[in-house]
C-alpha cells in the first residue's frame, strides 16, 4: 500500500522531471536553429523554400474557412517570413521532443528493469 505522502512526493518529481524535460527540449530547439542559422544559412534558406508550399496551403486553408472579420488577424500571423520560420521550429520541436522522450523512457525502462531482476535477486537468494 501507498502511503500519501509517499504518492505526493512521486507526483512532485514527476512533475519537475517533466519541467526539466520541457527546458531540455527548448534548449536543443534553440541550439539547432542558431547552429543552422550561423553555421547553415544556405541550407536554412532551403528548408524554408521547402515549407513554403505547406505555408502556402494553410493561407487557403485561412481564406477559405474562416470569416473575414478573422481571417486578415490570423493571416497577418503567418507573414512570408514567420510562417516557414514557424513550421521549421515546431518541426524542431517535435524532433527534439522526441529524442528526449526516447531517451527517457529507454533510462527509466533500464532503471525499472535493474529494480526487478534485484528484487528478484533477493527473494531467490
Amino acid at each position: 500500500m501507498v502511503s500519501e505522502g509517499n504518492w505526493v512526493a512521486r507526483a512532485a518529481l514527476k512533475t519537475i522531471a517533466r519541467l526539466a524535460l520541457f527546458f531540455i527540449v527548448v534548449a536543443l530547439v534553440w541550439v539547432a536553429f542558431v547552429y543552422l542559422y550561423a553555421v547553415y544559412p544556405d541550407t536554412l534558406g532551403w528548408i524554408y523554400a521547402q515549407l513554403r508550399p505547406i505555408t502556402i496551403w494553410l493561407y487557403g486553408l485561412i481564406d477559405n474557412n474562416l470569416p473575414a472579420s478573422v481571417k486578415y488577424k490570423v493571416s497577418a500571423g503567418l507573414s512570408d517570413e514567420l510562417g516557414p520560420r514557424a513550421l521549421l521550429l515546431l518541426i524542431l520541436g517535435a524532433l527534439a521532443e522526441l529524442a528526449v522522450l526516447t531517451i527517457w523512457y529507454a533510462l527509466t525502462g533500464l532503471v525499472h528493469l535493474s529494480r526487478r531482476t534485484a528484487t528478484r535477486s533477493r527473494q531467490t537468494a
